[in-house]
């Protein structure tokens, strides 16, 4: 569910598990208001669409197999190595309790760079969803319509996913925003604060079937 990044292979490298859960929002100090990010970042999940019922059918019911294809970091940066991904998912969770595969493996140059083994999690009912990074790192996920969404704070970084399948093809999409320049700009009184857009990491795979 993160992104990968350039160099190092992930923005999470050289950090602990202890030090990335601490990236979540702070206890707020007495009196203050909730940090603008967080709502904006609220607001982009809320208006996508309105969750689907527990029992309708969607195209990430079809999510579950086996994927291949290409990252690509935007903007693209002169010289960057082509980069493979393979991704086996095991699909929605359908009931309480219930966790499922989702391991990503990066290739670069015929290497693997980097293998992602999370899970996809389901607690009380079909919107409490989250992605478990192990380590004690969980995610929250909600299927917004017909995409899996999650949005979460990473290093002054606000980062959101979109998923979704469209018949044989897998697509993530991974927005990346700085929070911190947010901040810094936000006492013009006007209640708003922009986040700048700092990229997008984009994954485009098509399902493996069996020959």
């Amino acid at each position: 569910m993160r992104p990968l990044a350039h160099r190092p292979v992930s923005l999470a490298a050289g950090t602990t598990a202890a030090q990335r859960r601490t990236l979540t929002p702070s206890a707020r100090r007495r009196g203050t208001r909730q940090p603008r990010a967080v709502l904006v970042a609220a607001a982009l999940v809320a208006l996508t669409a309105v969750a689907r019922p527990a029992h309708a059918q969607s195209s990430l019911d079809a999510l579950a197999g086996q994927w291949r294809g290409t990252l690509e970091n935007l903007p693209r940066r002169p010289g960057a190595p082509r980069v493979t991904v393979e991704l086996t998912h095991g699909g929605l969770p359908t009931r309480d309790d219930e966790c499922r595969e989702w391991t990503t493996r990066y290739v670069e140059r015929d290497t693997v760079r980097q293998v992602k083994a999370y899970r996809l999690c389901r607690g009380r009912g079909a919107e409490s969803l989250h992605v478990d990074e192990g380590d004690g790192v969980r995610l929250g996920a909600r299927v917004v319509g017909d995409v899996l969404v999650s949005a979460f704070r990473l290093q002054g970084l606000l980062l959101v996913t979109h998923l979704r399948v469209r018949g044989d093809t897998l697509e993530e999409e991974i927005v990346t925003m700085d929070e911190r320049a947010a901040a810094s700009a936000a006492g013009d009184g006007s209640g708003v604060a922009s986040l700048p857009v700092r990229g997008i990491q984009r994954l485009v795979l098509v399902r493996q079937r069996d020959r």
